[in-house]
């Protein structure tokens, strides 16, 4: 056991996953990255910053539109069930020594995996590399909204940061914070992609991905791709938006007032988020929805309430109204339970008593406020020195806040080790101003 003493005497010495990628990679592999061409402006300073040599393997007309073909670049036109074999001979072939990926469970993102962690086995006859094959991956930031995430070995779930849990224990930081918040975005440039920005990069690839699919016949997306579905959901969105805003206006003032009452956040995930497709215990939206609300229905205090937030980037794709409605009124809750659209997290979070998630990243901004949080799928920062680990029955009356300083612990952890400040989409540049936090040690 360290002291208190040894721990505020102690730094946590931290280094960067990005860092740790700039030293040990020459011979880079990017599959598919973001739509856009962050992938593209990344290849670019990687070659000319860091002297590194870059390939590319494009899936759809999507990817070749924002990785256009060149001397490293390769289309990949076979079936998911040939792309193992193709992939390990490419790697061998091309003598890679570093995988990039943006979102590790794509189907194909998954086989590459897989590959880099059986490696002993197919590269034991692999005479002329001598160092070991990586495995690096994108997603959006754990921390929003001017952060991006570049872990090792895998996101989310697949994280393994902080894995340990003794760490907490040892390496608990010590100093208080005022306004953990706001110490977190310390000197972050605000660099979030506004919602056209994205949805002009998404018009586009979605276009030349149809174009190009006799050139891709076999390619299996993780998404719906016709342009004309996310057109009707865009309109749909814009129209619920206007719906439902002042309504919720009037309810966001009486929860910042105080006169709404006592009441549990649960807010929900677009439904086809890799996070409920992978590690959501078998278990899509609308069961989340059942089991929320009748566990709340049984065993929640009469007085207390529920708000269930839709997600902002699925409100024109789907509408859970009447099985809310319908489930309220069997648990004999339909004067408790309220389904909100358009009041911002932060003004949820600031009244809420407590926080259900299934492993969403609202779980973290909900630590970050210091609430209690129960997490109900597979989530990677569901431990004991975060998050309430009774059943979800208990928790409604049995529900604990966390110790600030873990979460402290635990949240610049994620920052220092796997949180660049930048964003994906931006067509003209490689939106990355900062990719190195020279602060960290002090931190811990």
């Amino acid at each position: 056991m360290v002291s208190e003493k040894d721990q505020q005497e102690q730094h946590w010495e931290l280094l960067h996953y990005w860092e740790e990628f700039l030293e040990s990679s020459e011979r880079i592999l990017f599959l598919q990255g973001p739509i856009g061409p962050y992938f593209w402006h990344l290849k670019d300073s990687l070659e000319a910053e860091s002297g590194k040599r870059c390939y590319k393997i494009n899936f759809n007309g999507g990817d070749l539109y924002y990785y256009p073909k060149g001397e490293r670049t390769f289309n990949y036109e076979g079936s998911v069930s040939q792309f193992r074999d193709y992939l390990q001979s490419f790697l061998l072939e091309h003598q890679i020594d570093t995988i990039v990926c943006f979102g590790d469970e794509r189907i194909y993102h998954q086989i590459a995996r897989e590959l880099v962690l059986g490696q002993a086995e197919w590269r034991k006859d692999d005479t002329e590399q001598s160092s070991p094959l990586t495995f690096w991956a994108f997603e959006e930031g754990y921390l929003r909204p001017h952060y991006i995430t570049f872990e090792k070995w895998g996101v989310n779930y697949n994280s393994r940061i902080n894995r340990n849990t003794e760490s907490y224990r040892q390496f608990t930081a010590l100093t208080e914070v005022d306004d953990l918040e706001k110490d977190l975005n310390k000197g972050v440039k605000p660099v979030a992609a506004g919602f056209w920005r994205r949805a002009k990069i998404a018009i586009r690839y979605y276009k030349a991905m149809r174009d190009q699919r006799t050139q891709f016949p076999h390619y299996k997306h993780h998404r719906e791709t016709r342009l004309h579905v996310y057109a009707y959901a865009w309109v749909l969105a814009g129209i619920r938006h206007l719906r439902y805003r002042f309504r919720d206006q009037k309810i966001a003032k009486k929860m910042m007032d105080g006169s709404y009452g006592d009441f549990f956040l649960f807010p929900l995930q677009v439904h086809n988020d890799s996070q409920i497709l992978q590690h959501g215990r078998g278990r899509r939206v609308p069961e989340y929805i059942r089991q929320v609300i009748a566990s709340f229905g049984r065993y929640a205090k009469p007085e207390d309430r529920l708000v269930i937030k839709h997600h902002p980037m699925d409100r024109g794709f789907n509408h859970y109204g009447r099985l809310i409605e319908r489930l309220a009124r069997r648990y004999q809750v339909e004067d408790r339970v309220d389904y909100l659209f358009e009041i911002p997290m932060p003004v949820l979070l600031r009244a809420t008593k407590g926080v259900v998630v299934v492993n969403s990243t609202s779980g973290l901004s909900a630590l970050i406020h210091n609430l209690p949080v129960k997490v109900i799928g597979d989530a990677h920062y569901d431990n004991p020195y975060l998050t309430n680990q009774c059943s979800l029955s208990d928790f409604w009356q049995q529900y604990r806040a966390p110790n600030p300083r873990y979460v402290k612990r635990y949240l610049y952890s994620l920052k220092f080790k796997s949180q660049l400040n930048g964003s994906f989409y931006y067509e003209e540049e490689l939106m990355l101003p900062e990719a190195k936090f020279s602060d960290s040690a002090s931190k811990f």
